[in-house]
């Protein structure tokens, strides 16, 4: 069989239009559906820093950043973090009486930006295109999101991987960090 011009004028178009399609249906699958689950969190040993009281954070979605020094490589760098105070217990969080507590990196696990607490879901299904009934993490840079009821899992755009986990004690009702979850993603790859 014998291609000829005109039928290269409807193979060519046709071709390149199902070759968008496919990438479009896979970046959508990626999006939506290829996320790293969370589980029980391997602790890396740090130093105790003190966050905050339990009773400032003493309402559900009372949140607080802090920075939390870590050691990567040879240098050590403040690692960029913040404290939730969520409606139910977290796999890696802490509970002091009724109320429950997670520490999550800001570092996105995607390319490194720093993720936002956004506590209203109207604006973050605006700012970021998702959609949540309650307050997440969002990626200003590639508008990831991630959801602190899922102990801080991607749930949507480029990230596949949950945010790390940094470990929570309490003494005299003040809340400590005193190690993060391995691998620290993305400084640790893994």
């Amino acid at each position: 069989m014998k291609l000829t011009r005109r039928d290269l004028i409807w193979i060519l178009p046709s071709t390149a239009t199902a070759g968008f399609f496919g990438w479009f249906a896979l970046r959508a699958y990626n999006i939506q559906l290829r996320k790293a689950g969370v589980g029980v969190p391997q602790w890396k040993e740090g130093p105790r820093l003190e966050v905050a009281r339990v009773s400032a954070l003493a309402h559900p979605w009372d949140f607080r950043y802090f920075k939390y020094p870590v050691k990567i490589g040879a240098t050590t760098q403040q690692l960029e973090a913040v404290l939730v105070r969520v409606p139910q217990p977290q796999v890696g969080g802490l509970t002091v009486g009724e109320a429950h507590f997670l520490a999550l990196s800001r570092i996105c696990t995607h390319q490194g930006c720093t993720v936002r607490y956004v506590p209203d879901p109207e604006v973050g299904s605006i700012a970021y295109n998702y959609r949540s009934d309650h307050p997440f993490l969002g990626c200003p840079c590639h508008f990831g999101a991630y959801d602190p009821l899922q102990a801080g899992k991607a749930v949507y755009g480029p990230p596949r991987y949950p945010l790390p986990r940094l470990r929570l004690a309490e003494e005299a009702g003040m809340l400590y960090v005193t190690g993060y979850e391995t691998p620290l993603r993305p400084a640790e790859g893994g």
